[in-house]
């Protein structure tokens, strides 16, 4: 009891509120909605920051191996040799041998590569979530409408049947069937009111927009743009611009950068050095003389350069681990993307399907169905109007034309769902 009582409070502060915002909202296309979430997606702009973390990764990746100098200064006073001394000034090179840098180069600007289709596919999946989320949105505010319509109809119905009644010209029978139909549109009508409030917060969601933000839709015609491609154009569209695939293109290219890296990884780099020393020395109990015939202490007085290189004792089992868990990765890209290449035509032959399906029913809906049933309620009304027909008749033929009207509704939203769908696979606008 207690749910219903909350309903019956909530369901028409919700449709005063959508009934507001249309009122007074600015009207957006689902272009234009498009444009405002990918100018407004935190999740965007963060994977954005991933592509400038990238591409400073590939700035540090080309950096050579810094070289050293080192200075070095000894003597014998503390431990009782005050004469010797040794002063030493070198200098070293580390050579990346193998190929390294330029590997090493390479699998960051496939890493650049990476992170921007990663981040022209996350913007690819919110095109389309947008564009569903419009569809719905779009397509509960039309049933919406056609029940109000419906509502006005039934309401203008029984105030004349009311009257009928007290004059005598019609049934209380009448009258109840009346007000039947039209408690069962108003109880339709508030399940569609909450349909259209989630489809609205859905699309706030998407696109950025806050709870008092004002946002109208416009409506898009069932478009079929599709109808000038073939399915072969579209399945090598697909192959050529999906980004879900260029995306496992790269991986699969990055993971043989980083085999290539990492076998050259065990291979053993080598350092170049280069030292100047300044060596005193004094010969304990050993004198000479000066020029002015003084005596004194003998020194011993060298100056040597040497030349070294140096290199770690590596062989390839030390890095074995890492090769093979870099080929596994590779392996595993390679199968992912082979994967794709299989599936996405056939993704693109069902939803070309879909969207085919679709709008052949929407055409045999919209000429051969409910035109007639237009027609149908006009003949039966003026029938009943005559006294030929009872008004179980009427109602009846009226509730058959509510569902029309919705199933068209719902032809015409598939219809704009299977071009989304069938973007999707393609991985691009149909224009």
């Amino acid at each position: 009891m207690s749910s219903k009582v909350t309903l019956s409070l909530v369901a028409p502060f919700v449709c005063a509120l959508v009934v507001a915002q249309n009122a007074s909202a600015q009207v957006y296309s689902a272009n234009d909605l498009v444009q405002i979430a990918i100018e407004r997606s935190r999740e965007l702009q963060a994977m954005q920051q991933r592509v400038v973390e990238a591409r400073g990764l590939l700035r540090q990746a080309g950096m050579r191996p810094t070289p050293s100098l080192q200075f070095e200064g000894a003597t014998g006073r503390p431990l009782g040799s005050p004469g010797e001394e040794e002063y030493t000034a070198g200098y070293s090179q580390p050579l990346e041998m193998a190929g390294k840098r330029d590997k090493r180069i390479r699998v960051a600007e496939k890493g650049v590569a990476l992170a921007e289709a990663e981040l022209s596919e996350r913007t690819r999946q919110l095109v389309i979530d947008v564009k569903l989320r419009y569809v719905d949105a779009v397509t509960e505010r039309a049933k919406l409408a056609a029940l109000d319509r419906l509502i006005g109809t039934y309401k203008e119905s029984a105030k004349l049947t009311e009257a009928r009644v007290q004059q005598g010209d019609a049934a209380p029978l009448d009258g109840q069937l009346l007000l039947v139909e039209l408690n069962r549109a108003e109880a339709l009508r508030r399940t569609i009111t909450g349909r259209v409030g989630v489809a609205l917060a859905d699309l706030r969601r998407l696109c950025g927009f806050s709870i008092a933000e004002p946002m109208n839709l416009s409506v898009d015609s069932a478009r079929a743009p599709a109808s000038k491609y073939t399915l072969d154009e579209l399945v090598s569209s697909a192959l050529a611009q999906r980004q879900d695939l260029h995306v496992a293109r790269i991986v699969e290219e990055r993971a043989s950068a980083e085999v290539n890296l990492t076998e050259a990884q065990s291979r053993a780099d080598l350092t170049l050095t280069a030292r100047y020393s300044l060596r005193n020395g004094q010969f304990s109990g050993l004198h000479g003389f000066t020029a002015s015939g003084q005596p004194a202490a003998l020194r011993d007085r060298d100056n040597i350069l040497a030349f070294g290189v140096s290199f770690p004792l590596l062989s390839r089992k030390r890095n074995l681990g890492n090769i093979e868990a870099a080929a596994a990765r590779a392996t595993g890209s390679r199968s992912l993307k082979q994967h794709l290449e299989a599936t996405i035509p056939l993704e693109v032959q069902a939803a070309w399907q879909h969207w085919d399906a679709a709008t052949q029913s929407l055409r045999i809906l919209s000429s051969g169905v409910l035109q007639q049933s237009e027609k149908n309620i006009d003949v039966i009304r003026q029938a009943y109007a005559l006294g030929q027909l009872r008004l179980l008749d009427v109602l009846n033929e009226q509730r058959r034309l509510i569902d029309i009207q919705m199933n068209f509704i719902d032809a015409e939203a598939d219809v704009r769902r299977g071009v989304v769908e069938l973007e999707r696979a393609v991985g691009g606008d149909l224009k």
